[in-house]
C-alpha cells in the first residue's frame, strides 16, 4: 500500500508538471494568434478589393494578352506549394493537410507534380516519397514574413511564366472564424477570368496591358501573403485548442489521481489502526 501511495504521488507530480507546460504553450499560442489575426484581417480586406478590381479590369476587354491569364493544355507539369508547420502539438492540422496534398499528387500523377515545401512536417513527410521537391522553406515556426512570402510568390510566378509549370496550386489550411478550419488545395496560377458582372469601361492613362500586368503581379503577391497568413493563423488556433484540450485532460487525470491518493491514504491509516488494535488484543491475551 505504501508503494502504491508513493507511485500515485509521483504520477501526480508528473501530471502537474505536464499541465504547467501545456497551459504555458496554450497561452503562447493564443498570444501569437491574437497578434497574427490583426495582420490577417487587414491582408484579407486588401486582397479582396485588389482581386475584385483586377477581375473587373480583365473583364472590360474581350481579349487580353496577359501571360498570367494564359490557359494551357492541362496535361503539362504542375507545381504544388504545401504550407505545413515546423512544429507539432497542433492536433490533426498537419495530418489533414498532408493527406489532401497526397490525394492531389495521386490524382495528377507523381511524374507531373513538383513541390514547393514550407514547414518541417511537410519536408519530412515528402522526403521519403517519389515526388520532386524544388524548394524547401524551414524554420518559420508560424512567424509570418512578407519577405519570405514575396520570395515564394516570385518563384511560383517564374515557374509558370517560364512554362516549367502549366498550373500552380497551393495546399494550405483555410482559417474561417473561431476554431473552424478547412484544408484547401487552391489554384494559384493561371489566373482565371470570372464573368459574373456587366463589363465596365475604364479610361486609362497607362497602357491597358501594362496596367493589367502590374495588377496581376500585385494580386499574386497579395494572394500568397494571405495564404501564408491563413495557414499560420490556423496553425496557432489549432495549437491553442490542442493545448487547451491537453490541459483539461491533465486536470481531469489529476482529479482522479487525487481521489485515488486519498483512498489509498485512508486505507493505509485503517490498516495501521487494525494492526494496533490487533497487537493490543494479542498483549491482553
Amino acid at each position: 500500500m505504501i508503494q502504491s501511495l508513493r507511485q500515485i504521488k509521483n504520477s501526480i507530480r508528473g501530471i502537474e508538471n505536464a499541465r504547467k507546460v501545456t497551459n504555458a504553450m496554450q497561452m503562447i499560442s493564443v498570444a501569437k494568434l491574437n497578434r497574427i489575426t490583426k495582420t490577417f484581417s487587414a491582408a484579407r480586406h486588401y486582397q479582396e478589393q485588389l482581386e475584385a478590381f483586377l477581375r473587373r479590369l480583365a473583364n472590360s476587354r474581350e481579349k487580353i494578352l496577359n501571360h498570367y491569364f494564359e490557359q494551357r493544355g492541362g496535361r503539362g507539369p504542375i507545381v504544388l506549394c504545401v504550407i505545413a508547420s515546423d512544429n507539432g502539438l497542433c492536433g490533426p492540422y498537419n495530418q489533414t493537410l498532408l493527406r489532401a496534398a497526397e490525394e492531389f499528387i495521386f490524382k495528377h500523377g507523381n511524374d507531373r507534380v513538383s513541390l514547393i515545401v514550407i514547414g518541417k512536417k511537410a519536408a519530412h513527410y515528402f522526403k521519403s516519397r517519389a515526388v520532386r521537391i524544388l524548394h524547401t522553406y524551414l524554420g518559420l515556426n508560424g512567424n509570418y514574413s512578407a519577405v519570405v512570402s514575396d520570395e515564394i510568390a516570385g518563384i511560383l510566378a517564374k515557374l509558370f511564366l517560364s512554362k516549367k509549370a502549366d498550373e500552380v496550386y497551393v495546399a494550405y489550411t483555410y482559417y474561417k472564424r473561431g476554431i473552424m478550419q478547412q484544408v484547401a488545395v487552391e489554384k494559384f496560377l493561371n489566373l482565371e477570368r470570372v464573368y459574373r458582372e456587366e463589363k465596365a469601361e475604364y479610361i486609362l492613362e497607362e497602357d491597358f496591358e501594362a496596367l493589367l500586368e502590374k495588377l496581376a503581379f500585385s494580386h499574386i503577391i497579395a494572394k500568397m501573403r494571405l495564404m501564408l497568413l491563413q495557414a499560420f493563423t490556423a496553425e496557432h488556433a489549432a495549437r491553442s485548442m490542442a493545448m487547451k484540450s491537453a490541459t483539461e485532460n491533465a486536470e481531469e487525470m489529476l482529479g482522479d489521481l487525487i481521489m485515488s491518493r486519498n483512498k489509498a491514504r485512508q486505507a493505509n491509516i485503517t490498516q495501521q489502526m487494525l494492526e494496533i488494535i490487533s497487537s493490543k488484543e494479542a498483549l491482553k491475551g
